[in-house]
């Protein structure tokens, strides 16, 4: 089960009962005026091309507050109304600073708040298609401005570009994957605000749940991906699987008919172009590079480069496959291209 914990700088968390008592007073003369009604405004880190969630498509989130060492909202959903946020019930500024902690989609459904405030989001599992941000505001105090919460990107974004610049072959996909990574983790919030300018990042651990997501997947040979000079986008319009939980690579190699680390697989069918004859896989291919119960052939691509041994939270990973030599596959070119979220 997944759970969520806020940070509450190590004091115990107790049930919210109401807002101030003032805010619950039927005497009108105990009632906080406009200005003590709490708003926010919202901003998510540029993100890369073929973007995930931006400013301008968050449209809500969930909010945890903490005031003198105690909850002063729990698991709050603030949601954008025209040009502004709303939630309800109102909260009111406290005569205490307060601590906004807050995080999008919601995710809510499959958490549990846990008594011990370690601010950490347990076991957190994600196939791929959930772009996870959060956002922390410390010390804010009265004030008629809205409180600012600059959302920042937990995940590593992962994208897959396959092309063919030959055209004496046709090369038909079927199948792409990106294979053992691992799809859960904790992860602990910071203890400081995410602001523009400080550039503070939560932390991942207990990387767990090692799986081998499809990002592509052709249901039959009329659904193949046929592949073009100008290179697609494997998961765009399809299994939109993309934000994977930061973690280490390790170097693909193959161990008897095993692969093991952590790499890509292309299960493909290579043709000559003008005889329509098949040139891959053929009787020399090795049963490794064989798909069981189909046709194709399995290429196999490392998720390790030289500078890259481990995805990053808040970056983008962009792999550049290019299938253009059909007789010596050692030598398909292959490159990776890293874009910064900001």
């Amino acid at each position: 089960m997944k759970k969520i914990e806020l940070l509450k700088l190590g004091l115990p968390l107790f049930a919210l009962t109401a807002v101030a008592a003032a805010c619950s007073d039927d005497d009108n003369n105990n009632k906080p005026v406009d200005e003590r009604v709490i708003s926010f405004t919202a901003v998510a880190e540029r993100p890369p091309r073929m973007a995930g969630t931006t400013t301008a498509t968050l449209d809500r989130f969930n909010l945890y507050a903490f005031t003198d060492g105690k909850p002063y909202r729990e698991n709050l959903l603030v949601k954008k109304t025209g040009g502004s946020w709303s939630y309800t019930p109102a909260m009111y500024w406290p005569a205490t600073p307060v601590n906004f902690f807050a995080y999008s989609p919601d995710i809510s459904q499959t958490a549990t708040t846990r008594p011990d405030g370690s601010g950490v989001i347990d076991d957190f599992s994600n196939r791929g298609d959930v772009d996870l941000l959060y956002a922390v505001t410390m010390n804010q105090t009265m004030k008629p401005s809205p409180v600012t919460l600059n959302f920042r990107h937990a995940l590593s974004r992962v994208t897959v570009m396959l092309a063919s610049n030959n055209p004496n072959i046709r090369v038909e996909v079927a199948h792409v994957a990106l294979n053992n990574v691992f799809l859960k983790g904790d992860f602990e919030f910071p203890k400081a605000t995410t602001a523009i300018d400080n550039d503070v990042r939560g932390v991942w651990s207990d990387q767990s749940q090692p799986a081998s997501p499809l990002l592509f997947y052709a249901h039959g040979p009329s659904d193949d991906l046929v592949l073009k000079s100008r290179p697609v986008d494997v998961a765009d319009g399809t299994l939109g699987i993309y934000f994977m939980i930061p973690q280490k690579l390790t170097d693909v190699s193959v161990s008897g008919n095993r692969y093991r680390g952590n790499y890509i697989t292309v299960d493909c069918k290579i043709y000559d172009s003008a005889s329509g004859v098949l040139l891959w896989p053929n009787s020399s291919t090795p049963s490794y590079q064989l798909v069981p119960e189909s046709d194709c052939g399995r290429l196999v691509y490392p998720l390790t480069t030289p500078a890259v041994k481990a995805w990053e939270q808040g970056t983008a990973y962009v792999y550049n496959i290019t299938i253009d030599n059909p007789a010596e596959l050692d030598d398909i070119d292959f490159n990776i291209t890293v874009d910064e979220y900001k």
